[in-house]
């Protein structure tokens, strides 16, 4: 039986929600912690995204020492009902929840449904999306939710897919199926046969305005749903997204290029040991060679060459992810209404 320790609750509204010192420091007391939980990110996307919103943070506490901060907004939807969500939206953010302790998550989640319970006249919907499971968030928040007798609705939203990285190429290589292993191969064979000038780059930060457009560029040449994504309030995002974290170390914006004409490239992020595959795109004629897959095998080659731990290709099912030897990661949608089951 789990006890539930009470916390206390100190909001920041407005401006200063989102300016907590010690904002770090639980950080570094969740090892599990992902980019996404970085103050960074969050003022990076409430820059871009934050009209029409109305942010509040809470500072949850135990005997006068912050236990975790939970950031949120709330927002009027057309059809009049207030929704509470995380800071970070649904779209561009891959996982979503408080920032705390592991061994908090049970009493954060009890503390906010009491949070809720207390301003029951403020809200009509907490919208909670992208929570990894298992033995995450989302399960303690569905218990707490239910013994206060909310309605709720859980569902599995999507998948995030990660792979745990060996000692080195080789171990990696022999992880794989037997079928993968030699489609990998074939296909590097065949594009270092037919490109046998092509290299990889990293951009810098002398060449990242220039880098940007021709990823913003090649996105916008792709086919389908990728190719209407990059809106300009979505390119503009990555470029803030690229200021920022160039100057932390975090940024990881490659290509692989034929005489300097790129044919595939790659935004992500690296910290603590994990490198991140926020999003891609390649060259459209250039489809037969499969340029995005060589390159993201390269990144995936480099990681384990500098002793990353994980490689995280994040949301989406695309299938290239578990050819590569990624594991599927449930992703939750937690909907509480603020309606008690009678």
């Amino acid at each position: 039986m789990t006890v539930t320790m009470t916390l206390e609750i100190e909001v920041l509204e407005g401006a200063r929600s989102l300016d907590v010192p010690q904002w770090c420091d639980l950080l570094d007391a969740d090892p599990s912690s992902t980019v996404f939980a970085t103050p960074e990110w969050h003022r990076v996307w409430w820059e871009e995204f934050g009209a029409g919103k109305d942010p509040f943070t809470l500072l949850m506490k135990r005997d006068g020492g912050l236990v975790a901060i939970v950031p949120l907004y709330r927002k009027i939807e057309e059809d009049g009902r207030r929704v509470i969500r995380f800071v970070g939206g649904i779209d561009l953010t891959d996982y979503l929840g408080p920032i705390c302790a592991p061994g908090d998550r049970y009493d954060v989640a009890d503390a906010l449904i009491g949070w809720l319970k207390d301003h029951s006249d403020d809200w009509d919907e907490f919208d909670a999306h992208n929570m990894p499971v298992p033995f995450g968030f989302a399960e303690f928040l569905v218990e707490r939710a239910d013994c206060a007798g909310y309605r709720f609705l859980l569902d599995q939203e999507e998948t995030a897919a990660i792979l745990l990285l060996p000692e080195d190429f080789e171990a990696y290589l022999a992880s794989l199926s037997s079928k993968d292993r030699h489609e990998l191969k074939r296909k590097q064979r065949r594009f270092a046969r037919e490109q046998a000038g092509a290299s990889f780059r990293t951009a810098t930060p002398e060449t990242l305005e220039e880098d940007m457009q021709t990823f913003i560029d090649l996105h916008r040449d792709a086919e389908g749903h990728k190719g209407h994504f990059m809106r300009p309030n979505i390119a503009t995002f990555f470029e803030r997204m690229a200021n920022a974290f160039m100057p932390l170390g975090w940024l990881r914006l490659d290509f692989l290029e034929v005489e300097g004409h790129a044919l595939a490239t790659t935004f992500g992020f690296e910290l603590d040991g994990t490198l991140y595959l926020y999003n891609s795109a390649y060259e459209p004629e250039a489809r037969r060679l499969s340029p995005g897959l060589i390159l993201v095998a390269h990144l995936i080659e480099e990681a384990i060459e500098r002793d990353f731990h994980t490689f995280d290709f994040l949301r989406g099912p695309e299938r290239y992810k578990y050819q590569l030897g990624a594991q599927a990661v449930p992703l939750n949608n937690l909907r509480i209404l603020n309606e008690t089951v009678t």
